[in-house]
């Protein structure tokens, strides 16, 4: 058993059960990943693929638990290498991270540049997508961390912290009639078109699980991808949106006004996501620090998180 048998196993799986994909990826020959599979098949006596006319359908059983022991396996030897990195240039290498726009626009960029400053050695890249897309880019190694709001789905395979609470109000032309109201309340708003982000991003499903609990349907005209695309359309009278408040900014916004709305839609929780078992170099958790200094920096230890490190005894502050 050797190296070149697992990550072909593994890609195999990622590309989709595709074959020449896979061998396309890892610049081998189509032949030469089957042959390696079933060598591997031979050598541990279960078969990782149900195959028909030699064409992979689909994950045996067993074949699961072995795509599972193999990326953990794979996982632990790029740690491996990460720690020669770490003490061989500490200052030196690679950090990714994957983030929604809303972050990557209001709450990183004093967070990026003071880690430059500090790791000038650092390649440092920014990949943007929504809460799941993020999550997914860490899982699949494309990305080091990720910084998104909750997702609906769970994952595994990561280690997913607390970091802050995002509150949200209501954004509006300058003169709109919503800015008046002396008690802001769900049936109101809903008398008015908003314009929204879609369901993949937190902002989305707690908007529509509020007026969905108020037995209120919101007049949603319009769902958009970010905070300043949506902000654009209601400077421009199409409507009013919900954001959260760190993305309004007063100099730029100057044409429009904010109403608080912590009491009408709940906070989202921003977390910090990490793969599991992934060696952690220093400089990933000085980005960590600088971004939220109030978390303990041994958290993302694999022991010290899963000994009882609760999150609900963290302190999480709202992001301002």
């Amino acid at each position: 058993m050797n190296i070149h048998q697992l990550r072909a196993i593994c890609e195999v799986v990622k590309q989709g059960l595709r074959m020449s994909s896979a061998a396309e990826t890892l610049f081998r020959s189509q032949p030469g990943i089957s042959r390696q599979i079933r060598e591997i098949e031979d050598e541990i006596g279960v078969q990782i693929f149900r195959r028909k006319k030699n064409k992979i359908e689909a994950l045996t059983p067993a074949g699961h638990e072995v795509v599972r022991v193999a990326e953990r396996i794979l996982q632990d030897i790029e740690s491996l290498r990460l720690i020669g990195k770490e003490y061989s240039a500490n200052d030196i290498g690679d950090l990714t991270v994957a983030t929604t726009h809303t972050q990557a626009r209001y709450s990183l960029p004093r967070v990026i540049e003071a880690f430059s400053k500090r790791f000038p050695g650092v390649r440092l890249t920014l990949r943007q997508g929504d809460p799941i897309q993020c999550c997914e880019m860490v899982v699949t190694g494309k990305a080091d961390m990720a910084i998104t709001t909750e997702t609906s789905r769970t994952y595994d395979e990561l280690i997913s912290v607390p970091a802050y609470r995002l509150t949200r109000c209501i954004v509006a032309p300058r003169a709109h009639p919503i800015l008046k109201e002396k008690r802001l309340t769900l049936e109101k708003l809903s008398q008015y078109p908003i314009i929204t982000f879609g369901a993949e991003f937190s902002g989305g499903w707690v908007i529509k699980e509020a007026f969905a609990r108020a037995g209120l349907k919101p007049n949603v005209v319009l769902s958009a991808v970010d905070a300043d695309v949506t902000k654009a359309y209601v400077e421009r009278g199409l409507g009013i949106a919900v954001l959260a408040t760190i993305a309004f900014d007063p100099v730029k916004d100057r044409n429009l006004r904010i109403v608080g709305a912590g009491d009408l839609f709940k906070s989202s929780v921003l977390n910090v996501s990490i793969r599991r078992h992934t060696y952690l170099r220093s400089f990933l958790l000085s980005f960590i620090s600088l971004y939220a200094p109030h978390l303990p920096r041994d958290i993302f230890q694999q022991d010290g998180f899963e000994a009882g490190i609760a999150q609900d005894k963290l302190k999480v502050p709202v992001l301002a």
